[in-house]
């Protein structure tokens, strides 16, 4: 038996009595939160850099599953990732483990029937992404916004006109779906009632605000 083929044999003997413990657990216990911690935490990684790279489209239509690739900004690739690391993840509980579709006599190490989870969960998770981004249109943005941290309530007219210029200025180098948020966020939306309108979870909206009044609060120290 060559080295490679005995290593395997070996991943797979160590695999095969594992996944017979966590049967027998339940998914539930120690072994089980330690096993599932480092699963998620490798396969999210691995997968963000497939998503980054591009190299999950073409993982998809290995698996006969063919998508119109479009850019990805690197921000919204690892929001994409972790979504596709957290449905896969729920094959691979149901289907692999729980009902038992994974076996030694497959001949393929746990992780890799994990990663293959996650790519047969992507394209769901990409299309629901793209649904997000054309549901923006269906959001007006407001012909002016005054500014994005406070409104200055007093002041002479210049001081006034200064002050709105900033705030376009700094408003113009958010990009066009972290403007969106913003206007929908200082209309009085909640993070819940934005995240139903744009098909993201609450935590994703809370995070791209934050991100966007970061990069507006660098953008105006820049410029003073």
């Amino acid at each position: 038996m060559r080295g490679s083929d005995s290593a395997l044999a070996e991943r797979l003997r160590f695999d095969g009595v594992l996944v017979q413990h966590l049967r027998e657990s339940g998914l539930t216990g120690p072994l089980w939160d330690h096993f599932h911690r480092q699963l998620l935490g490798r396969g999210l990684t691995f997968v963000t850099r497939l998503v980054r790279s591009g190299s999950m489209f073409a993982r998809c239509g290995r698996h006969g599953r063919y998508l119109h690739q479009e850019a990805i900004p690197l921000d919204e690739a690892e929001e994409l990732a972790s979504e596709a690391v957290f449905d896969g993840f729920v094959i691979f509980c149901e289907r692999g483990l729980l009902g038992k579709e994974w076996s030694v006599d497959r001949g393929q190490p746990l992780y890799e029937y994990f990663v293959n989870a996650c790519v047969l969960a992507f394209p769901n998770v990409y299309r629901r992404w793209q649904t997000r981004r054309n549901s923006w249109r269906d959001v007006d943005l407001l012909d002016s916004f005054a500014s994005l941290e406070q409104v200055v309530a007093e002041g002479t007219p210049e001081d006034t006109v200064l002050e709105q210029q900033a705030a376009d200025a700094v408003f113009a180098a958010l990009s066009e779906d972290s403007r969106r948020l913003l206007i929908l966020h200082e209309q009085g939306y909640s993070h819940a009632e934005i995240a139903e309108l744009t098909r993201l979870t609450p935590r994703a909206v809370e995070g791209r605000i934050r991100r966007a009044r970061l990069t507006a609060r660098q953008h105006s120290d820049e410029e003073r």
